[in-house]
């Protein structure tokens, strides 16, 4: 259980939208002086009874999560800035920059996180190098440990750090990948998913991997992909089911997922981003991407001609 009361502030909005009422809304799944203190102080949440609150507002967790990410102005901008550096989407980052740089909280490790992605952002925009990327990331890093606190949203920054910098070894990636496996997701899904994606697309690329980690979990990124379903995890998954048939020697059913990965990544990706994710497929299954494409259409092709 996490504190989350700005997802009731959200959901009241919709409740408005909708033209509920308060006790028509709360009938029967939670008293309505509950679900003011939700509103007010952002007590924590129960997801199942945040669940149930969508459902009777014909909402699903997915469209919720859209909606929050995309298309709530009223918010900080951390959850819309966090995922356009996750995804190397900068096209309308400007503004939602300006907003994290004035961004402030009481929460200190809320607070670590938005650093951490303003630096990985102007790290990969060039306007910080990558050893000034380094040296302010060790700053959170120390930050983090005089907290002495371990949950889902220090994993992450732990592991934005690791990915750029794993010869520090600051993560153990079998034990890490357990924990992923073991953790128990309410409304911190938008981080978890966003966790278990770069967690996949790390191990991708390295030479050896745990085979079992792996699978299962990509088997919980396929599970909560509903939450969350944009086409850049619609990508990300036809990736790592490609890897895993590539780690079995299926090369047909590899060549299938990886093209249809490729596609999408052409129609989705920002010029930035396919580069990025050619980068990927490159290291994780040692192909010439342009090549490939190149090959696996004109196969097509011939297939349609027989």
């Amino acid at each position: 259980m996490e504190k989350y009361g700005s997802y009731y502030k959200l959901l009241d909005e919709l409740r408005i939208a909708k033209g509920y009422t308060i006790a028509d809304l709360c009938e029967g799944i939670i008293s309505e002086r509950t679900y003011l203190r939700q509103i007010k102080n952002g007590s924590k949440v129960n997801f199942t009874i945040f669940s149930r609150l969508l459902d009777r507002l014909d909402t699903g967790m997915g469209q919720f999560m859209t909606y929050m990410i995309h298309f709530d102005k009223s918010d900080t901008g951390v959850n819309r800035f966090a995922i356009r550096v996750h995804m190397y989407h900068f096209m309308d980052i400007g503004p939602i920059y300006e907003l994290i740089l004035k961004y402030k909280s009481d929460n200190k490790i809320e607070t670590l996180m938005v650093e951490a992605f303003k630096l990985e952002f102007e790290y990969l925009i060039n306007k910080i190098t990558k050893d000034e990327f380094k040296i302010h990331y060790q700053v959170i890093l120390e930050s983090l440990k005089s907290l002495g606190t371990e949950n889902l949203i220090v994993h992450l920054i732990k592991f934005i750090y690791h990915s750029y910098f794993k010869e520090d070894n600051i993560i153990d990636p079998k034990k890490f990948g357990q924990m992923l496996i073991d953790y128990n997701s309410n409304l911190s899904l938008f981080f978890y998913i966003m966790l278990m994606d770069k967690f996949l697309s790390f191990m991708t690329q390295k030479e050896t991997i745990d085979f079992d980690i792996y699978e299962q979990i990509l088997k919980k990124f396929e599970a909560y992909f509903i939450y969350i379903n944009v086409k850049n995890y619609e990508t990300s998954l036809e990736t790592y089911h490609a890897f895993l048939y590539h780690v079995k020697h299926d090369y047909k059913m590899r060549d299938s997922y990886l093209y249809k990965a490729l596609m999408n990544s052409l129609v989705i990706h920002s010029t930035y981003a396919h580069e990025a994710y050619k980068d990927l497929i490159r290291h994780g299954f040692n192909l010439d991407v342009d090549q490939f494409l190149i090959d696996y259409t004109l196969s097509i092709e011939s297939s349609l001609l027989r």
